[in-house]
């Protein structure tokens, strides 16, 4: 059996769209592009060659043609010509209407010759910031008929006939550039709509697993600590019997009934924040702060970071004031924020109880999830020993900024 390749054909290169909606294909040579910048230059010398030898009433014309043509030529070139009517661009809107004056006063001098190419080049882009086909239509009849048939009475020119004939034509063009801005744009409001309803999608897929887990989470682990808590406290009802109230191992049942309660506590907490929203906001940290009797400060715009990062910051917090009340009752506690080019948390408390064994280089599994949590979104986490109390600082970037 005979294996067959297929040779894999790349997809010829994609036209990038300039904002009138028209297909632009860069020149990609030196040539072609010295060849693009010498053409406005040569429509120029065509036209200073064709109005030089006019004199009188025809020079005039021709200056205002050379006018008009050099207005009709740098708004050709200029890309934002096309929304300059919409962005309320009064220069580059001024620029056309010099040219369609500059034209008409010329055809008014000088009926014939190359007084109608600036008309035709004004009714060409008209219809690239013109999106009324109404309008368009207007300028063509006014300008293409009445005057055709006016400057064909009056000084029997065959250039009102030809006038009357071309430019209708363009116009025409102008109308399909408009159509195709009308459908870039739409297009692009389609794409834009597309987008948003994926990250709908998206957020409501994450809502539903967040909620799966909530209930997993309340099923089995809230199910389990709250059963041994309860079981611990029968033990200790009937060592207590046979034991002295004193006894070593009544101490030992009373910690283990404390830290299942503890771990029932923050099973609660997990399972309401996957069932609220997913980012915390500065509000919802000064709830929590305020819940603990400890002090915040805030510096900076913290809603304006990401949501990952005000989670982060409000996990952190929550980890540290939960650890400060158990091992330092009592203690003043203070959380500090710092948002500038990198987001700082410090959450500070007093001395604590020497016994309650708290190891000096910040073990546990709920810092260990705390620094897992950090590496997430880039930063680092410490927490150690700070002048008899205890200290946990979060350091993070701050997407969209540079750290100087």
């Amino acid at each position: 059996m005979t294996a067959t390749t297929t040779e894999r054909r790349e997809p010829p290169p994609r036209a990038a769209f300039t904002t009138a909606g028209v297909p632009h294909v860069d020149p990609g040579s030196s040539r072609a592009a010295f060849l693009q910048r010498l053409r406005p230059v040569l429509w120029l010398s065509l036209v200073a060659g064709t109005v030089w030898p006019l004199t009188g009433a025809s020079l005039l014309a021709g200056g205002f043609v050379l006018v008009g043509a050099v207005c009709a030529i740098a708004a050709a070139r200029d890309p934002r010509i096309t929304t300059a009517a919409a962005e309320g661009d009064r220069w580059r809107t001024g620029l056309l209407s010099l040219c369609a004056v500059a034209g008409l006063v010329a055809t008014v001098l000088v009926p014939v010759g190359a007084a109608y190419a600036t008309l035709f080049v004004a009714a060409g882009l008209l219809g690239r910031i013109v999106l009324d086909p109404r309008l368009v239509w207007g300028f063509v009849t006014f300008f293409g008929v009445v005057l055709s048939i006016v400057f064909a009475l009056a000084v029997e020119s065959p250039w009102g006939l030809f006038l009357g004939l071309v430019l209708p034509v363009l116009a025409s063009q102008s109308l399909n550039r408009a159509r195709l801005q009308r459908e870039h744009v739409r297009v692009v409001a389609l794409l834009a709509e597309r987008d948003a309803l994926r990250e709908a999608e998206l957020a409501g897929a994450a809502a539903q697993e967040r909620a799966r887990i909530a209930r997993d989470l309340h099923d089995v682990l809230a199910h389990s600590l709250s059963g041994l808590s309860l079981h611990l406290q029968a033990i200790r009802a009937v060592l207590a019997k046979r034991l002295g109230p004193d006894d070593a191992v009544l101490t030992s049942v009373d910690t283990a009934a404390d830290l299942a309660r503890s771990g029932l506590a923050e099973a609660k907490q997990a399972v309401a924040a996957l069932r609220e929203n997913p980012a915390a906001t500065t509000a919802d940290l000064h709830r929590l702060v305020d819940s603990h009797g400890a002090v915040l400060t805030v510096t900076g715009d913290l809603d304006a970071v990401g949501e990952h990062l005000r989670d982060a910051v409000h996990a952190t917090t929550r980890e540290a004031l939960t650890n400060a009340a158990r091992h330092a009752p009592g203690a003043a506690v203070t959380v500090t924020v710092d948002v500038a080019d990198e987001l700082v948390l410090d959450v500070t408390n007093g001395a604590g109880d020497p016994s309650s064994g708290r190891s000096a280089d910040g073990g546990g599994n709920g810092l260990v999830g705390l620094r897992e949590r950090a590496a997430l979104v880039g930063g680092t986490l410490q927490a150690g020993p700070d002048d008899g109390g205890w200290r946990v600082t979060l350091r993070a970037p701050v997407p969209g900024r540079v750290a100087v």
